[in-house]
């Protein structure tokens, strides 16, 4: 985090220097879990069982999640973006196979068994415009993403719980195609793969301009997709979202 804030002291005074434009997003809807395999302890000796939150358990509630941009443009070329994006599900067990988890067995002796996955990340992106004519817009950078994550299992008598905060760099990409003068189809996201996990953030929508260069509407699809594989825990996952966001240009 402190990294974080260093950035963004950074990009304050960068931008306090220069004329740019200010942008701010807020995002939500709802978020649905294709897959999330999960192993804790993933030790060559102290494993746990490979479990997964989607087939051996069922979400007890919709889940919500809200996510927030900032971001500057100078001169047209350079833009500096500041996200937050919090993400919690809550699952309770399903399936009566026992599964063993840090330091305990859930599901022998009871089936009251809940589980909670939390993914909170929160970035800093740079990107340059490469393309920007008439109808295309590109620009392409890189992102530090903060990730915050943390996974428990409980029941009636006991709780274990993985957490893991750590950097990691991702490419950072954003493709927006002018279909008309109020309508942009929309392509943005970060991603990156490596030997030890990878992971991608991508959103597919359209975006209305209500005024133009002020106040915009978009609406589309993300995808979360990715994980890790270490000494510590194995999980990889895949999120769907159904996304509206709303945005405002100063």
């Amino acid at each position: 985090m402190n990294y974080f804030l260093r950035i963004t002291i950074l990009s304050l005074f960068i931008i306090s220097s220069s004329q740019a434009q200010v942008n701010i997003t807020a995002e939500s809807g709802a978020a649905f879990n294709g897959y999330n395999d999960v192993q804790y302890p993933n030790g060559d000796t102290d494993r746990g069982s490979r479990f997964s939150l989607t087939d051996d358990f069922e979400p007890t509630q919709l889940a919500i999640y809200a996510r927030f941009e900032l971001s500057w443009t100078i001169s047209q070329k350079h833009t500096i973006e500041l996200t937050a994006a919090p993400l919690a599900f809550e699952y309770e067990k399903s399936n009566p196979r026992p599964i063993e988890f840090g330091d305990n067995i859930y599901g022998a002796n009871t089936a009251d068994i809940t589980a909670r996955y939390e993914f909170n990340t929160y970035r800093a992106s740079y990107r340059y415009r490469f393309i920007d004519t008439d109808k295309w817009q590109l620009a392409a950078g890189a992102t530090v993403l903060i990730r915050d994550a943390r996974i428990a299992v409980s029941d009636d008598n006991t709780n274990d719980e993985t957490t893991n905060l750590g950097a990691v760099p991702l490419l950072s990409f954003d493709v927006q195609y002018n279909c008309s003068e109020h309508l942009d189809f929309l392509l943005k996201g970060d991603a990156l793969a490596a030997p030890q996990g990878r992971a991608e953030d991508v959103l597919l929508g359209l975006r209305y301009h209500f005024i133009p260069e002020k106040l915009k509407l978009r609406a589309g699809y993300r995808i979360i997709e990715g994980g890790a594989d270490n000494s510590q825990v194995y999980n990889f996952s895949l999120i769907h979202f159904a996304s509206v966001g709303l945005s405002y240009q100063f």
